[in-house]
C-alpha cells in the first residue's frame, strides 16, 4: 500500500468545483488488496448499506497533514511590520521639518451666512465677538472720559480756591479733609469698628479754618480737644470694643488733618508758586511711578501691602519729581528757592510721598476693598487721591520753614 493519505477538505475551506470531497491522484491506481483481508460477502454488503451517512472525515489524519500555515514565517512577518512602522517614522519627521500655515476655515451653514470659522469655534466655547469688542472699547474710552473729567473739575475748583485765596482756600481745604475722612469711617465701619465719626468730622473741619484764622498752633489744640471728646465719650457712654474705636477715630482724624499744612504755605509771600510747586511734584511723583512700574517695572516694593507697586515705578516717580523741581526752578516765580533747594524738596516729597499711599493700602487690605469711596468717578474715592499728599505736605511745609522761604 501506498504511504500517501488522502487530503482532506477543512471545515472553514470551500470545496473547489467539480473536484470530489476526498479523491486518490488521478495517476495512482486503487490499492491492491491485502491478500489475507477476507471477502466481503453479500450479508456484510447488507450491513455496510444498513448504517446510515456519517461525518467519516478523518480528524487525526487532518491535524498531521500539511497546512495553508505551514508557509508563516514570524521572523519574516516581524521584519516586515518594522519596515512599515519605519517608513512611517520616517513620513512622520518629514511633516514634522515642514511648516503649516493655520488659516481658519470657510464654512457654511444652513441659516447662517457664510464666514470664516476661527479655532476657538470649533472648541465648542463663545469666542469674542466684534459686538464685546466694540463694547469693551466703549467701557475703556468712557472711563477714561470720567477720570479725565473728574480731574479736571477737581483742579479746576482747586485753581479758583487757589486763586481767591484766604478763607476761599480754607474752606476747599476743610470741605476735601470732610469728605475724605468720612469715607474712612465709612470704610472702617464695613469691617466691623464703630468710629465716633461726630467728632472726627467736626474736627478735621475745624482745623483749617482755625489754622488760618490763627497760627498752626491752632491744629494741635483741635487735635488735643477731639482726642479728650472721644475719650470722654468712651468712657461715660458705654460702647464696644472701647479702645479700638476710639484709636481709630483719633488716627483717622489726625491723618487726614495733615493736609492742614497747606494753610501755612497758602500765607507764605508766595503762595500761589508754592502751593502748585508742591502739588505738581507730588502729582508728578504719581505719575511717573505708574507709568515707569506700569511699563518696566518687576521688582515689587512692599508686597504685603501693595503687590502692584514696584522698585522701578518708585525710582521713576524720584526721578520725575527731579526733573520737575528742576524745571520749575527755572521759571521766575522760583527764583528765590533756586535750583538746588528745588532739587533737595523734590528728592524729599520723592521719598516721603509713597509712604501715604502705603499707609491706605494697608487700610484698605485689611478692610478688604479695593476703593475708599466713589465720589470720584473714575477714580475712586476722595482720599484715594490725596493719600500721597497727606505726609508730603507736612514736609514740604519743613522743608520751606527750615530754608527760611516762609
Amino acid at each position: 500500500m501506498s504511504d500517501e493519505r488522502p487530503r482532506f477538505r477543512r471545515p472553514w475551506e470551500e470545496p473547489e468545483p467539480d473536484t470530489p470531497e476526498v479523491a486518490s491522484p488521478p495517476d495512482e491506481a486503487e490499492p491492491e488488496k491485502a491478500e489475507d483481508e477476507p471477502p466481503v460477502t453479500a450479508e456484510a454488503e447488507e450491513d455496510t448499506a444498513a448504517v446510515p451517512d456519517v461525518d467519516l472525515t478523518d480528524w487525526e489524519a487532518m491535524g498531521q497533514g500539511p497546512t495553508s500555515l505551514d508557509d508563516y514565517d514570524p521572523a519574516a512577518q516581524a521584519a516586515a511590520s518594522t519596515e512599515e512602522y519605519r517608513g512611517l517614522a520616517a513620513e512622520i519627521a518629514r511633516l514634522q521639518q515642514e511648516s503649516f500655515e493655520r488659516q481658519p476655515v470657510s464654512a457654511t451653514m444652513a441659516g447662517v451666512d457664510s464666514g470664516l470659522v476661527g479655532f476657538e469655534d470649533v472648541t465648542g466655547q463663545k469666542g469674542i465677538t466684534e459686538e464685546d469688542v466694540e463694547a469693551a472699547e466703549q467701557a475703556a474710552s468712557s472711563d477714561l472720559m470720567l477720570r479725565v473729567g473728574s480731574a479736571v473739575a477737581l483742579l479746576a475748583v482747586f485753581a479758583a480756591s487757589l486763586y481767591l485765596g484766604g478763607w476761599w482756600f480754607a474752606a476747599f481745604l476743610s470741605l476735601l479733609m470732610l469728605i475724605s475722612v468720612g469715607e474712612l469711617y465709612a470704610t472702617l465701619r464695613k469691617g466691623g469698628y464703630a468710629p465716633l465719626a461726630l467728632v472726627g468730622l467736626l474736627g478735621v473741619a475745624l482745623m483749617p479754618l482755625l489754622v488760618h484764622a490763627s497760627s498752626l498752633f491752632a491744629f494741635a489744640g483741635v487735635s488735643v480737644s477731639a482726642t479728650v471728646a472721644v475719650v470722654l465719650v468712651f468712657s461715660l457712654v458705654r460702647r464696644r470694643n472701647p479702645l479700638e474705636n476710639s484709636s481709630v477715630t483719633v488716627l483717622g482724624m489726625m491723618w487726614v488733618g495733615l493736609l492742614t499744612f497747606a494753610v501755612p504755605l497758602a500765607k507764605s509771600a508766595h503762595p500761589v508758586a508754592y502751593v502748585l510747586m508742591v502739588v505738581l511734584i507730588i502729582a508728578m511723583v504719581d505719575i511717573g511711578s505708574y507709568f515707569v512700574g506700569r511699563g518696566f517695572g518687576h521688582r515689587p516694593l512692599a508686597p504685603t501691602l501693595s503687590p502692584q507697586k514696584t522698585l522701578e515705578g518708585f525710582f521713576g516717580g524720584v526721578a520725575a519729581a527731579i526733573l520737575t523741581a528742576a524745571v520749575l526752578s527755572t521759571l521766575p516765580p522760583y527764583a528765590a528757592v533756586g535750583f538746588n533747594r528745588a532739587i533737595a524738596l523734590g528728592v524729599v516729597l520723592a521719598l516721603v510721598a509713597p509712604l501715604g499711599d502705603l499707609v491706605e493700602s494697608m487700610i484698605k487690605r485689611s478692610m478688604g476693598v479695593k476703593d475708599m469711596g466713589s465720589i470720584l468717578p473714575g477714580h475712586g474715592g476722595m482720599l484715594d487721591r490725596l493719600d500721597s499728599f497727606l505726609f508730603a505736605v507736612p514736609f514740604a511745609y519743613v522743608f520751606l520753614r527750615v530754608s527760611g522761604l516762609i
